[in-house]
């Protein structure tokens, strides 16, 4: 308690002294929202208000897609958190009711739908009441409805699927009610219409009142249809190629995954300042600070290569022959790297030690080929580097290592 305390002290001071700066708001927003996500947590996001606030719509998509999902096992496919979502609401409410419900109007309505169906049930009152056939129907409706609580909105009965943080819930429903109450309408319209389809295949309403209902999975594709686009790799694709990579491979190929995976991928644009990865007498000092208690200050580039890595010291190398294919083997470690985050059922990786992994695999990898090839200097680890990529290299060495084990 004390640690969280004087933790929660240091940051609102950091932040005291960042919202004094006139600077913040465009040096925020110029972050990419994988950092900004890191300063969050390093704050807190229940102490890092002011900070959300200043973040931009884009910001705020990127991150919502990696803090409202978490996997429940290594390599398992993704879940929603409903109980985070109703965090971020509480959130976006210290900035004020207008505030909460504008920017949520901003998302796309498929996720609102989604989101909100995983914290309320929203019923038609005139269709339920024509839809019920007997009084023993009815007697069991008002029994559930009477246990969970209700509460009337326009023509609607919002039933509460949560009960930590429905105060949020209830009154960014409210917001949108004021603020935009045709999208507030057919966001109640869409959970109603999924909810009644749901008791024509189930057998009532009181069977759904009393299930789950399944509006997980055309979610879970529009987050990674825009993940896909950033970069980042399913956990279904991730397991098919790591499956994939088990067979040995004779000669160089690429795999449909990966073409899948680089022809999707949207090129991101070098925020300002970032260019050289350092954190520049642009920043401010304290987001300086905030950046550096996340993680956020890499070491410089020109650092040396360890000794014993032939991968690494042949990728540094072949930055100043071909600078093309030193890019290549650069976004193809990126990919690796993700797909150990994603698909590999055997533990979870943090980002840092898979980019870690895949290096000593690709080193791995580089000297097996050479080892077949009978030429282990430095021009030929640049022709196999070229011709192999960092893909094949890894799935060069990962064959190898699942056959040996």
């Amino acid at each position: 308690m004390a640690r969280q305390l004087l933790r929660r002290t240091l940051s609102g001071s950091l932040l005291g002294q960042m919202l004094d700066d006139p600077q913040l708001a465009p040096q925020l927003r110029a972050l990419p929202a994988p950092v900004l996500r890191r300063v969050i947590l390093q704050i807190g996001l229940e102490d890092a208000g002011e900070l959300v606030a200043l973040s931009s719509l884009e910001q705020l998509r990127e991150v919502f897609d990696e803090d409202l999902w978490r996997s429940p096992q290594p390599g398992q496919d993704d879940a929603f958190d409903a109980a985070r979502f109703c965090t971020w609401l509480e959130v976006l409410l210290e900035a004020g009711d207008a505030f909460v419900a504008d920017r949520l109007a901003e998302l796309s309505e498929d996720f609102l739908v989604f989101a909100f169906s995983r914290l309320l049930r929203a019923l038609d009152t005139a269709e339920v009441a024509a839809s019920i056939t007997d009084d023993d129907e009815a007697g069991l409706i008002d029994k559930v409805l009477e246990a969970e609580g209700c509460q009337e909105l326009g023509d609607y009965l919002i039933v509460a699927r949560v009960e930590n943080g429905w105060h949020a819930v209830w009154t960014t429903l409210v917001a949108l009610d004021d603020r935009h109450p045709e999208l507030l309408r057919a966001l109640l319209q869409r959970c109603w219409l999924a909810t009644r389809e749901q008791a024509e295949g189930a057998g009532g309403l009181y069977e759904v009142l009393t299930g789950e209902e399944q509006l997980l999975e055309d979610a879970r594709a529009e987050r990674e249809d825009r993940r896909a686009e950033r970069g980042f790799v399913s956990p279904a694709d991730a397991r098919a190629f790591l499956g994939l990579a088990r067979r040995s491979l004779a000669e160089p190929e690429t795999d449909p995954i990966t073409r899948a995976y680089f022809r999707e991928l949207r090129p991101e644009p070098v925020a300002p300042g970032l260019a050289g990865g350092g954190a520049g007498p642009s920043r401010s000092a304290p987001l300086r600070r905030l950046l550096a208690g996340a993680g956020e200050l890499p070491a410089p580039e020109d650092a040396p290569p360890p000794a014993d890595s032939l991968f690494r010291s042949s990728v540094a190398e072949l930055a100043g022959f071909d600078p093309r294919a030193h890019q290549r083997v650069v976004e193809e470690l990126a990919y690796l790297a993700n797909v150990l985050v994603a698909g590999d059922t055997s533990r979870a990786w943090q980002p840092l030690e898979a980019a870690e992994r895949v290096l000593e695999l690709c080193n791995d990898g580089l000297r097996a080929v050479l080892e077949r090839e009978g030429d282990a200097g430095p021009e030929a680890a640049r022709e196999v580097l070229v011709s192999w990529g960092a893909v094949g290299l890894f799935r060069t060495a990962w064959a190898e290592r699942r056959s040996v084990a």
